[in-house]
């Protein structure tokens, strides 16, 4: 169970604990029901509270965030780089062909078995999770409150990817609504019934046959790299879901090597960046010759 220690200035005084937390420390609204039905999850000075009870100015109030159980099997031979951890985060970098999930054909092997044999029955949530086959930096909220704030305040996120082709514009945007909502086609595509999906990219190098680039996804759509690249004609190499060839590489060549982000509870401003691993360097190498 996690402790939050909040301190009330004059300007919370006289407020419902509930619209302190829900509004001024985003707290979600399940969370705080869920806190309702546990004993003493809310202390006010040491004494315990409801959600209905005022808080005051000089007051110390301490919130006891209630353990979630996971529901996957640890798996205490995984590997994995963690970048970060503390009490409410963990930052990794995952390698290529680790699903975050289980799922029917990977049950064991997924971050989700790693963080249940190194942390325990605790549920783990994971923020802007990456494809199977795409590596590099994620973030997992320790418990509820954390992964919920992370998603709301969002981050810059920064991928390496290398399409096939020379792109007609070096530098652009490339805005155009992408529909995920059809489970029974298993991938993505843009439709006028889709959501807005806007990316920016930058070319870093090209060899007049793959072109590497540095994109920066402003919406989270499923797939929407890769979506989006394959839409204006220049798919992942490696992305055989989307139109790419698999000759150069057996994955989509595409790499999460930046995330800036405000993290959940202290505010602190974090950054971290990894290398490309080894298959998307070598191409990349034979770009930049």
């Amino acid at each position: 169970m996690r402790e939050l220690v909040f301190n009330i200035t004059a300007e919370h005084d006289g407020k419902q604990a509930y619209h302190y937390l829900r509004y001024n420390e985003h707290f979600s609204y399940a969370l705080i029901v869920k806190m309702r039905h546990t004993e003493n999850s809310l202390l006010l000075d040491g004494v315990p509270i409801r959600t209905i009870d005022r808080i005051k100015a000089g007051s110390v109030l301490k919130a006891y965030i209630p353990d979630s159980e996971s529901m996957f099997a640890p798996n205490p031979d995984l590997e994995l780089d963690i970048l970060y951890e503390d009490e409410d985060i963990v930052v990794f970098d995952k390698p290529v062909h680790m699903p975050v999930h289980p799922s029917k054909n990977h049950q064991t092997d997924t971050v989700a078995n790693y963080c249940a044999a190194r942390y325990g029955n605790a549920k783990f949530h994971v923020v802007g999770r990456l494809d199977m086959d795409t590596s590099g930096i994620i973030v997992i909220g320790r418990h509820s409150h954390a992964a919920a704030v992370l998603t709301k305040n969002g981050g810059e996120k920064e991928y390496i990817a290398i399409v096939e082709g020379v792109l007609k514009e070096p530098n652009g945007v490339i805005d155009a609504p992408i529909d995920d909502s059809d489970p029974a086609v298993h991938k993505s595509f843009i439709a006028e019934t889709g959501q807005k999906s806007v990316t920016e990219y930058e070319t870093i190098a090209t060899n007049g046959i793959l072109t590497a680039v540095k994109v920066r996804p402003l919406t989270g759509r499923t797939h929407q790299i890769r979506v989006h690249f394959a839409h204006i004609g220049h798919p992942l190499c490696g992305d055989e879901l989307y139109g790419g060839s698999l000759e150069k590489i057996d994955r989509q060549a595409l790499h999460r090597g930046k995330m800036v982000f405000e993290h959940p509870i202290t505010g602190e401003m974090l950054s971290f960046e990894t290398p490309l691993p080894k298959d998307m360097q070598k191409l990349f190498d034979e770009i930049s010759k």
